[in-house]
């Protein structure tokens, strides 16, 4: 009976220590995960991105979440943020960082709770920004603040020379090579 009692017991307790409806409605709704199209622009394509991250991290107590959230995406920064570009966006649907981006650039966007946003919440974005461009559209509202890591990055490095380009090396030398070869015949028969 004591045995039956002590299971009965421990059953109610941990029924009731459990989450429930009561314990899940507490809980902060998951973020949406971000999109390619949460950031648009007339000459650029957003290429990549990397969130939505709880909370704002654009700021020098969470440059560890900033970093790994920029390494995922291909970019290795250093930490220092007072290298980094910072608007204040006050629900602006426009961003502008007040400097022409060019090339590959990197950078992030904090939304509030407001109506409109995706949360609180925070989002890390790689733009193609080839030909320039001075302004971004944002598809939220309830846009907070925005910061810039790196603008300008080559879009494009050529390391290795395409194999017309190591022809023609190559025949250059030989023609260099036959041409010295000749020469030096005609210095030992004169």
């Amino acid at each position: 009976m004591t045995r039956r009692f002590f299971l009965t017991l421990l059953g109610t307790v941990s029924a009731t220590l459990a989450p429930g409806a009561a314990w899940a409605a507490k809980t902060p709704p998951a973020l949406a995960a971000c999109a390619t199209t949460d950031i648009t622009a007339a000459l650029g394509t957003v290429t990549a991105c990397q969130g939505f991250i709880s909370g704002n991290v654009l700021n020098s107590s969470h440059v560890q979440a900033q970093k790994d959230a920029l390494s995922a995406l291909g970019y290795d920064w250093d930490g220092h943020f007072n290298n980094v570009v910072k608007v204040d966006l006050g629900g602006s649907h426009t961003l502008d960082f007040h400097t022409t981006l060019t090339g590959i650039s990197y950078l992030a966007v904090h939304y509030g709770n407001g109506a409109g946003g995706p949360g609180n919440g925070t989002a890390f974005y790689v733009l193609d920004a080839a030909q320039g461009i001075n302004q971004l559209h944002l598809a939220y509202n309830a846009s907070s603040d925005a910061v810039l890591y790196v603008t300008a990055i080559p879009t494009h490095v050529s390391g290795v020379p395409e194999p017309a380009t190591w022809a023609t090396m190559i025949g250059g030398f030989g023609a260099i090579g036959a041409q010295m070869r000749r020469r030096r015949r005609n210095a030992v028969a004169a």
